[in-house]
């Protein structure tokens, strides 16, 4: 559903020279405008329908451009996009009449039919980075131009976790696709204020703005996206003004440079994307809480974001919920002891063999950590890990793998019921994965169909009990306070180990393109960028 930061990743896997992390931001009066802009993406993102993007960051964003939904998030709430309003007395039955005159990107009329059908397929149809989790809705239903759902039980969350994410899509085109998968450009026809009018997986694509758009006005004639793999040739693209906006966060190491360089500008606000060390808790002995725990406490995340992103980010909260968050809990303080790490790990029987390295259970604590290797952040990470967990007495092999042989090891085909074939790896979720408890809730679930993002294969009844009542918890109030619950048992069992979230900085074409607000979860690449929205 939300990749990972890389890919998530990732998710995650987001941007304005005047910014708030608060939420959107009006363009400033004589912001620069063009009729066409470029903007660099990091890998290929399929065919763009909310079944083949292949990252939450920018992928989903892209498909957010060809696709409405029927809310939008806008600032800290959600506002109506496709509905007209948003109607509910209990959180529980939710009454949704649709905007008319809204059309699809081939003429034929929006209407209430095709958002019951998407309801239905998405239920059906459960797979995909972007797919959407219906589950919850017990029942829709359409008379006229208004569309009731009913839930399964009250949620408050219930409008910006699936409302404002569920891309309505045409019953017309897709009631024939048989395979989500496979599906391709034909499909990529939504009623967003864009159109998909050229794609090549290895150079990328055109998005040409929708004259039709009954919501508002593109800003922009034309946006060309373009794959460029590498970071440094993204970024010295960027320089010669090849590309106007680029979707990777900006390495630390370049910041100051580009801050200074005439025609550029950065766009910061608050990252809630994470970066994580996932342990596999279904392999010895990763299955065990204690030597988890001992791990990480031999891990300094306070040096890995002065060393690795030279001071431009926060540790990791050991509970994973970033403090800024809708549920944040009570901050939890650090775990890094480096001398309680080794003498946890003696207490553990984990005593150092002939070669320094630790032996455990009769097997020696040498291990393979994974890492992408297109992140500069990462990478570096992953060496003083490395270097950590070495004086700690424990080896680390680090491998760097490109994102689709990461995933194809530590999430196959994005499914967590394939397994998984790793010890440690750097992983890390995009911003909305970090705003909703729901979404919360399936890094860790148990059962398969509710922890459909539980890469580590994480059990615990225990855990689980506190899932089911964050979940079905029919307040925000009551919510967080299963919330901070939940961080406790986090930290206290380190499924895995959140490392640091990065500062969110984006650097573009200030003297080609300057209309960029950010947007929590999802940075600068939103529509409130990119259109002038009538919603009134």
């Amino acid at each position: 559903m939300y990749h990972r930061t890389t890919a998530a990743l990732l998710s995650l896997a987001l941007l304005t020279a005047c910014g708030s992390s608060t939420g959107t931001a009006p363009s400033a009066p004589g912001t620069r405008q063009a009729k066409s802009i470029t903007i660099a993406i990091s890998s290929d993102e399929g065919t763009l329908t909310p079944f083949t993007n292949q990252t939450g960051y920018p992928g989903n964003n892209l498909v957010k451009l060809l696709f409405d939904t029927l809310v939008i998030v806008r600032g800290d709430g959600v506002a109506p996009l496709l509905a007209k309003e948003i109607k509910t007395s209990d959180n529980k039955t939710f009454t949704l009449p649709l905007r008319p005159s809204v059309t699809w990107h081939d003429g034929k009329p929006l209407t209430s039919d095709d958002v019951v059908f998407s309801v239905d397929f998405y239920r059906k149809n459960m797979e995909g980075d972007s797919s959407v989790d219906v589950r919850p809705i017990a029942k829709v239903s359409a008379s006229g131009d208004v569309v009731t759902m009913t839930l399964k039980a009250p949620d408050p969350e219930f409008p910006r976790r699936i409302l404002a994410d569920m891309a309505i899509l045409p019953k017309h085109l897709w009631e024939s696709v048989q395979k989500v998968s496979t599906a391709g450009v034909d499909k990529a026809v939504g009623s967003g204020p864009y159109k998909l009018t050229q794609y090549d997986n290895a150079r990328g694509y055109t998005l040409t703005a929708n004259p039709a758009y009954a919501l508002g006005k593109p800003k922009v004639d034309s946006i060309k996206v373009a794959v460029i793999p590498e970071e440094s040739t993204q970024f010295a693209a960027l320089r010669t003004g090849e590309v106007h906006m680029s979707t990777r966060i900006v390495p630390p190491q370049q910041l100051a440079t580009l801050e200074r360089q005439p025609g550029i500008g950065v766009v910061k606000g608050t990252e809630f994307a994470s970066t994580l060390l996932a342990f596999n808790t279904t392999r010895p002995p990763f299955d065990r809480p204690e030597v988890r725990r001992a791990l990480a406490k031999a891990i300094d995340t306070g040096d890995l974001v002065k060393t690795a992103l030279l001071g431009q980010g926060t540790p990791g909260n050991p509970g994973f919920i970033h403090a800024e968050s809708p549920i944040k809990g009570d901050r939890l303080p650090p775990i890094f002891d480096a001398e309680a790490a080794k003498r946890e790990l003696d207490a553990l029987g984990a005593k150092p063999g002939p070669d320094g390295i630790r032996v455990l259970d009769g097997k020696p604590m040498s291990y393979e950590l994974l890492v992408q290797s297109a992140s500069t952040d990462r990478l570096r990470s992953a060496e003083l890990i490395r270097d950590m967990l070495e004086n700690a007495g424990v080896a680390v092999k680090v491998t760097s793998l490109d994102s689709d042989s990461l995933d194809a090891k530590v999430w196959p085909d994005y499914d967590v019921r394939k397994g998984r074939n790793y010890d440690m790896s750097m992983w890390g979720w995009s911003a909305p994965v970090m705003l909703s408890s729901g979404t919360i809730a399936q890094l860790l679930a148990s059962d398969p169909d509710d922890g459909s993002l539980n890469v580590v294969g994480f059990k615990s009844p225990a855990v689980d009990e506190t899932i089911a009542t964050m979940t079905a918890a029919p307040t925000m109030e009551a919510r967080t306070e299963a919330a901070k619950k939940l961080q406790a048992q986090i930290a206290e069992q380190l499924p895995f180990l959140t490392l640091y979230y990065r500062n969110g900085a984006y650097a573009f074409r200030k003297d080609v393109y300057s209309s960029w607000t950010w947007q929590n979860g999802s940075g600068a690449l939103n529509k409130f960028s990119l259109v002038d929205y009538r919603l009134g």
